[in-house]
């Protein structure tokens, strides 16, 4: 991925310090056939701002994103890439409570339900996570440990999800593959 341009980041630097200022990224359904969602385009800036430049306290941002991206999924088919990279920004926050809308980002659609591991839901410790939904009574608590339950989460460890982080971050700096020339 691109390091974002000079405007990104100023942008970023707004949302940062103006909380007020994010609902200019909330899900819009646009009146163009080609584009679904209005603010797509802003929110993946913003994601690749905070992609090259994360702090502690973007996690509220990147909740907000990210439940805008699950209501853009739910409407149209799909996992977009600012999908899942505002899964994998909020994962490497590592926050227990962070579960269940990562679980919603899974199950937003049949494409988010086949394409997207469940790893980002146990980012905030496999034992803290399967813990917390096991003593909850949200309506998909026994859908989602029946899922932690089957391989190859049954065994996971946190080691296991600290190298799922580490490979999705890593597959956003890789080179380009070079195709020989013809």
């Amino acid at each position: 991925m691109n390091e974002p341009d000079a405007a990104s980041r100023r942008f970023l630097e707004v949302l940062r310090a103006e909380p007020d200022s994010w609902s200019g990224l909330a899900f819009a359904l646009a009146e163009d056939d080609d584009i679904w969602d209005a603010n797509a385009e802003r929110r993946a800036a913003v994601l690749a701002a905070i992609l090259f430049d994360p702090r502690a306290g973007d996690r509220a941002l990147l909740r907000f994103l990210l439940q805008q991206d699950i209501r853009q999924a739910e409407e149209f088919w799909g996992v977009s890439e600012e999908l899942r990279l505002g899964l994998l920004l909020l994962a490497e926050h590592r926050c227990v409570d962070d579960a269940w809308l990562q679980w919603s980002a899974k199950i937003a659609n049949f494409d988010t339900e086949m394409g997207l591991d469940l790893w980002a839901v146990l980012a905030g410790g496999v034992v803290a996570v399967r813990s917390m939904v096991a003593a909850s009574d949200h309506p998909e608590r026994d859908e989602l440990l029946e899922r932690l339950a089957a391989e190859p989460y049954a065994d996971a460890t946190d080691e296991d999800v600290e190298r799922w982080l580490l490979e999705q971050r890593t597959r956003y700096f890789r080179a380009p593959e070079r195709r020989p020339l013809s």
